[in-house]
């Protein structure tokens, strides 16, 4: 039998790894906007690129993370709507 305290470390555990999540998501969606910035400004000739490799490097970048990004997403919501 689940001890009121144990059941009372299960909670806290599963808001501490929910918490986590959240912030592992928020983190990597900063990561693309500062990388989807970069390649508008290296494609404006807001910054110097003579190559364009800045452009290339950001969107790749940005493709890369994106379903990390969305699976993260995916796992908060699921972890909300399971604790619920």
């Amino acid at each position: 039998m689940d001890s009121p305290d144990s059941t009372t470390r299960t909670g806290a555990l599963q808001v501490a790894l929910r918490r986590l999540v959240l912030g592992l998501f928020a983190c990597t969606a900063v990561v693309i906007a500062v990388l989807i910035g970069e390649a508008v400004f290296s494609a404006a000739g807001w910054i110097s690129d003579p190559h364009g490799y800045g452009v290339i490097f950001a969107i790749l970048c940005a493709a890369v993370l994106t379903p990390p990004a969305l699976a993260l997403w995916l796992l908060y919501q699921w972890m909300r709507r399971r604790s619920r």
